[in-house]
């Protein structure tokens, strides 16, 4: 016993001196560790496209369907079509019967085809549709699949695959279990359509269904941008903000619309700085792209040293994403190489 008290009263000074340096050695470890655990859906959730980028790229092998799914997600997240194909084409090879696979091969086939000439447009259209009727038909529980069906029938022609008909036979599908959905469908078919009257009846049933959420009151946002009818635009965007249900990518959604308009600035700054710092940001609205716009606010509000300060966070957490490289470049400053 007294040889180890010995011991213990020797230790306790040394262990007293290397403290410190143990608690910023942990602190210095303790990110990298955490980088090392992270998953990639976690990587795309707080929008650390570079991180995503190294660790899929050394799971990718030639069976490795989600590693494929989420690199390609990763190119979406980027505007990279022509990545976001090659890699959620070879998921669907290597697991054709996965609907989320489907899902995202469909969605980048669609921003391929917005970037295309007439001819690849059309050829990619119709490969759009097919992904998502696939993802339909290997899962019909799923809304958001539903959704990106419904809303490529409601607005594209029947020579590549769009009808009214076929949304509405999507929206009575939808209608019992997810009136909202249902309802947000048949207004853009009336809208498409030029029934402008009955579009707006539907996008308010929706909103009265969706139990004023601040999603359903954007979607008719955006129906009102159209009509140009500016101070209902302005109205429900307030609507939206003042929603008991509002969510993080709701922010990041009004910041977006206000920004594109050109309208109410300083809330638009207001809303994007609000989901930035959520600590809750998604897939659907990446991180670097929210710094992206943030920038491009600030710019057109007059700030310049700020929104290239915006564009830098957003580099430094996506170092290819060319736009906010080239907007630091039109402020005549210098992107860092990429890592």
């Amino acid at each position: 016993m007294a040889t180890l008290n010995s011991i213990r009263n020797c230790l306790c000074p040394m262990v007293s001196r290397l403290l410190p340096r143990l608690l910023l050695l942990g602190a210095v470890l303790l990110p990298v560790a955490a980088l090392a655990a992270a998953g990639p859906r976690e990587l795309l959730d707080t929008g650390r496209a570079d991180d995503a980028l190294r660790l899929l790229t050394s799971q990718t092998s030639s069976k490795n369907a989600t590693a494929f799914n989420y690199l390609g997600r990763v190119y979406f997240a980027l505007g990279d079509w022509d990545n976001a194909v090659q890699n959620c084409e070879r998921a669907t090879q290597i697991d054709p019967h996965n609907a989320i696979f489907q899902l995202w091969l469909g969605r980048s086939y669609g921003e391929k085809a917005n970037a295309a000439g007439p001819l690849s447009a059309y050829m990619l259209a119709r490969k759009t549709v097919a992904a998502f009727a696939v993802a339909r038909s290997q899962d019909r529980e799923n809304v958001a699949i539903a959704r990106d069906l419904a809303e490529y029938y409601s607005t594209a022609p029947a020579i590549v695959g769009g009808g009214s008909d076929k949304a509405l036979a999507l929206a009575a599908e939808l209608a019992s279990a997810h009136p909202a959905d249902a309802a947000w469908v048949r207004a853009m078919v009336a809208s498409n359509q030029g029934n402008y009257e009955q579009a707006e009846h539907e996008y308010i049933e929706a909103i009265r269904f969706d139990h004023n959420s601040a999603r359903a009151y954007l979607d008719f946002a955006r129906f009102l941008r159209g009509r140009k009818n500016w101070e209902r635009f302005q109205q429900t965007i307030e609507l939206a903000i003042q929603s008991a249900t509002i969510q993080p990518t709701d922010h990041y959604d009004v910041a977006e619309l206000l920004l594109n308009t050109n309208r109410n600035l300083s809330v638009a700054a207001q809303q994007m700085r609000a989901y930035i710092q959520s600590g809750h940001t998604e897939e659907s609205a990446p991180l670097f792209r929210a710094h992206f716009l943030l920038g491009q606010i600030l710019l057109k509000s007059g700030d310049g040293a700020q929104a290239a300060a915006e564009f830098r966070a957003a580099l430094a957490l996506a170092s290819s994403y060319h736009p906010a490289a080239e907007s630091l470049r039109r402020l005549g400053q210098t992107p860092k190489p990429q890592r």
